[in-house]
């Protein structure tokens, strides 16, 4: 399947074209990498995310079926009224490097969550063009930018304003800069002229991220089952993860990125990883430690991080994972104590599964 084909947004060009080479002239000042503008007409691919929906794809993420999200995302203005354009911003952030994938001693944790939580880092970012925005047009609404924080369909906004392609793992492909970008999408009264979708799919007969995913949660329809993902049981799941999944967590505690590490249009990324940091890590020291981490502690050390999401109790269940697979004896003890004093019977359970496995391996 190809993706955008057939998608054509109705241009309108009430302001002189030079704006929008100052808009994305200034969106790349900000330290953003890729920016692109289109409109809000009524969005394409909306069947197939009703469709994923339906056929629960979506696992425990049972909001991302209500009424609010599902209309929302066909039709954006709903929640914008006055809508005219909507700018596409794009935030590199670094990957694990290849050679992690087989990393015996580490906690590996997704690139976007390496820094700051970008729900925060990105509309401070994004600020001064805000406010170049409203000083364009002070009668109109004020324009709002978004990161993962409202019912947008922003890989198809994305597509659509000329930034890549949906490649075979689901996410946005940059022929330039790769597929490790934060998407944040500003919504303005201003109408802008709209880039010209980007019509072509580069993934030909490549099956990289296929072949790579440990649990095989990507389908050929290029959409992710995250009753199978990793990334949605350790973080997303609140709750008991499948013992199947467990055994395949590999090095992750946080996230998971194979299906972006093995991919051919990442490749060059990194080379310039030093430039826009590192991903990062928990050693087994590390791990250890944070085993002995109050709530408290944990709220100071994480509070503004992304890691926050996986919350307190979440995040020990993954270290737990990961300790365990490692066949971590140094680990005992603690797992043993969260076992007997956990309120929660899924984290009690997980530390019962984990001790056994440590316990049965030479």
């Amino acid at each position: 399947m190809g993706y955008p084909l057939g998608l054509h947004p109705k241009a309108v060009s009430q302001i002189p074209s030079s704006l929008e080479s100052e808009i994305k002239a200034r969106a790349l000042s900000l330290g953003f990498t890729v920016c692109g503008i289109t409109t809000p007409d009524t969005l394409d691919f909306h069947h197939m995310y009703v469709n994923w929906l339906e056929r629960g794809l979506n696992a425990g993420m049972t909001y991302l079926a209500s009424a609010y999200h599902v209309s929302n995302r066909l039709h954006p203005e709903k929640f914008f009224p006055g809508l005219k354009s909507i700018i596409l911003l794009g935030y590199r952030y670094p990957l694990q490097h290849p050679a992690e994938i087989e990393e015996k001693t580490t906690g590996l944790i997704s690139g976007y969550a390496s820094g700051k939580d970008y729900h925060h880092l990105i509309p401070n970012l994004a600020s001064p063009l805000l406010q170049y925005l409203t000083a364009l047009n002070p009668e109109a609404p004020a324009p709002r930018v978004y990161t993962d924080s409202a019912p947008v369909l922003e890989r198809e906004l994305a597509v659509r304003s000329g930034l890549g392609w949906i490649g075979r793992n689901s996410c946005l492909i940059s022929p330039k800069h790769g597929s490790n970008l934060l998407l944040a999408e500003i919504f303005t009264a201003i109408a802008l002229q709209a880039d010209p979708p980007f019509a072509a799919d580069h993934c030909g007969s490549c099956m990289r991220c296929v072949e790579s995913c440990p649990t095989g949660c990507i389908l050929p329809e290029r959409v992710i089952d995250a009753n199978r993902c990793l990334s949605y049981h350790n973080i997303e799941n609140k709750g008991m993860i499948p013992p199947e999944v467990m055994e395949k967590f590999g090095g992750w505690i946080f996230g998971c990125e194979i299906c972006q590490m093995v991919c051919p249009w990442n490749q060059r990324g990194y080379q310039s990883s030093s430039s826009i940091g590192i991903a990062g890590q928990m050693t087994v020291e590390e791990m250890l430690e944070f085993l002995e981490l109050s709530m408290d502690d944990f709220k100071s050390r994480f509070a503004e991080t992304a890691l926050a999401r996986a919350r307190y109790n979440g995040l020990k269940r993954n270290v737990i994972i990961r300790l365990a697979n490692l066949g971590e004896k140094n680990a005992l003890g603690s797992i043993k104590r969260t076992e007997d004093t956990a309120e929660l019977d899924w984290l009690r359970d997980t530390a019962r599964w984990a001790r056994n496995k440590i316990q049965l391996k030479k």
